[in-house]
């Protein structure tokens, strides 16, 4: 594993492999058959909520639990992991079965071999190790303003509307693009105010937040 695209990858990750069939199992998807990243997956999952965690419990020593669990849960959310694996350069590497591509979100396949990575780096080189690189990943979101650390959109207004004793809005797909390269559009209507916003993302729920802060934004103005 010399070409350039895997030497950018370890230099991005920050972690060059001396057991490089880690690397390989951590890049391979279960489409591909035989040795599959799903199980390192499943370990780095946990290394990373505690990497995360121990970083936030020292980094922010005045913050309660409660909010250092909803810290911790903007961090290792699915659109984070997503931003750091595009950053390091996973997807050029990521073995998949094209056709479990079209069918499956490329997105949450990025997350899961980032996941991965984090595992082959512990097995590698030791838990302080692979804690290293995500405290440093991790602290690049937070100082890029990339992690959404507040309550997110939905949940805002969800509350703002409670507690003007209005109904909590609903959510409707208007369209969502073409298999593989899908660009979600989503209507977040709030009737008792006369309120209908459109959003677009990635996803449903990416789009479902677009529209929610829209809607919140036009709230203050009712």
């Amino acid at each position: 594993m010399h070409d350039q695209p895997y030497i950018s990858l370890q230099t991005n990750l920050r972690h060059v492999f001396t057991n490089v069939s880690l690397l390989h199992q951590a890049l391979r998807h279960k489409s591909m058959g035989g040795t599959s990243n799903e199980r390192l997956e499943f370990m780095g999952d946990a290394i990373l909520n505690y990497a995360v965690a121990e970083m936030l419990y020292q980094r922010f020593p005045t913050l309660s639990e409660g909010d250092l669990s909803r810290v911790r849960a903007a961090m290792v959310c699915h659109e984070s992991l997503v931003k750091i694996a595009n950053r390091i350069g996973v997807a050029p590497v990521l073995q998949v079965d094209q056709n479990y591509r079209v069918e499956k979100s490329k997105d949450s396949i990025l997350s899961d071999a980032l996941e991965a990575l984090f595992a082959a780096v512990q097995l590698d080189a030791g838990h302080e190790a692979a804690k290293a690189i995500i405290v440093h990943h991790m602290v690049g979101l937070l100082e890029r303003g990339e992690a959404q650390l507040g309550k997110d959109a939905k949940t805002a207004l969800q509350e703002h509307l409670q507690a003007r004793g209005i109904p909590v809005p609903t959510y409707s797909v208007l369209s969502q693009g073409e298999p593989g390269a899908r660009t979600f559009e989503v209507q977040c209507s709030v009737p008792k105010l006369n309120i209908a916003m459109t959003g677009k993302g990635s996803n449903r729920k990416l789009a479902e937040k677009d529209a929610a802060a829209k809607v919140l934004k036009k709230c203050a103005t009712v």
